[in-house]
């Protein structure tokens, strides 16, 4: 996953200029192998020149598959029925010499980081290697998806060349197999979207911090089998380093629907309930939120509501219901994000020449998912 960070601290004094270093490929079936996530910074260390000073701070349920490993047509309806730290800081300086040249660690959130970490401290200024964006920025050519703001408007990567709302630079891991529907080709939609896609997790191969590092966002499809606690404490840490994770679900009408995606979501304070069973909508109860926009009613069939807990850590957000309770829900987790929908039928391709509005729903969600400052397209 690229991980980005914030506006860097305002200069209060003369500007400090760092020097650090300069800053997936699509194969279906296999596991991406780096690992990383990003954190918020800690006050780190003040250097001190030789003649001044520097300081720092600062479902389809009658698809008939019960295991969620395979596909089968679909014959009727279910009747069962962030990214980042913001750099607040400030940064003096004093010297009496002209000829000495001080530098110190780059500062966000007030805060001292390792230098191989930054590029400048200026306001606007992000501070991944290789991402200078803000006042200083030198526009070198047309953006391509690169790690870097080549057009200097702040953001990271925004390549559209398509002109279809989503941005071709991300990367993109969908967990487990398709849907039951034989006519519908998602993954091949959001390729041909421009995004690189990686269909994994198709058997009991461990999810390690290696296999996230490369995706910027993660899909839950038919899940192939429940995740052990440290996968499911691994996925949590890359969401809150900046990842964006979306659940679907209601693939069959059995609990696995419930229980393995719950395996991974639960311990965020999201679940999927089938408490009332597997009920149908469409939905046309929404809140205004960034991936409601436009939107007036998405299908829903045969899918569970969405149970909330709050843990003092999220801010979780209902966006879409149906009498049966919550059925699309936003949570902001630290730097990143979920959104989690009670069922699978927005990713029927096949279903979106009659509901026109579905694609839509896949850019606002795209979008709102992606970290911050990264692979934004205006809408």
């Amino acid at each position: 996953m690229t991980t980005w960070f914030g506006p860097s601290s305002a200069l209060l004094g003369a500007a400090i200029v760092l020097v650090a270093p300069g800053c997936g490929d699509t194969n279906n079936n296999v596991t991406a192998s780096q690992s990383g996530s990003d954190s918020d910074a800690t006050t780190g260390p003040t250097s001190t020149a030789t003649d001044g000073t520097i300081t720092a701070s600062g479902s389809d349920s009658d698809s008939g598959e019960t295991d969620g490993t395979g596909s089968a047509s679909m014959t009727s309806l279910p009747t069962t029925g962030e990214p980042t730290s913001t750099s607040n800081g400030s940064a003096t300086s004093s010297t009496t010499d002209p000829d000495t040249t001080s530098t110190t660690s780059p500062v966000t959130d007030g805060s001292a980081t390792d230098p191989d970490t930054a590029t400048t401290i200026e306001p606007g200024t992000t501070t991944e290697p290789g991402t200078t964006t803000g006042p200083d920025c030198i526009p070198t050519g047309e953006e391509t998806c690169n790690d870097l703001d080549d057009d200097c408007n702040g953001i990271v990567d925004d390549v559209d060349v398509g002109g279809d709302g989503i941005c071709d630079c991300l990367n993109i891991a969908i967990f487990g197999n398709e849907g039951a529907n034989p006519s519908a080709e998602f993954q091949t939609w959001l390729e041909a979207q421009g995004t690189q896609v990686d269909r994994i997790s198709l058997d009991a191969t461990p999810i390690d911090a290696v296999t996230l590092e490369k995706y910027d966002i993660v899909i839950l499809d038919w899940l192939v089998r429940s995740y052990s606690g440290d996968e499911a404490a691994i996925i949590k840490t890359w969401v809150e380093g900046g990842g964006g994770l979306m659940s679907m679900t209601g693939h069959t009408n059995d609990q696995t629907v419930v229980d393995r995606p719950n395996s991974i979501i639960a311990p965020m304070g999201l679940a999927y309930n089938n408490s009332q069973g597997f009920f149908s909508g469409p939905v046309t109860q929404w809140a205004q939120h960034p991936i409601t926009e436009g939107i007036t009613s998405v299908s829903f069939y045969g899918g569970l509501y969405v149970d909330i807990t709050e843990d003092g850590v999220a801010v979780n957000e209902v966006i879409g219901t149906l009498p049966q309770g919550p059925v699309a829900v936003g949570q902001t987790r630290i730097d990143g994000k979920l959104f989690i929908f009670g069922d699978e039928w927005i990713e029927f391709d096949s279903e979106w020449q009659q509901i026109p509005q579905i694609k839509q729903f896949w850019v606002n969600i795209l979008a709102w998912l992606s970290p911050q400052n990264f692979c934004t397209i205006p809408q």
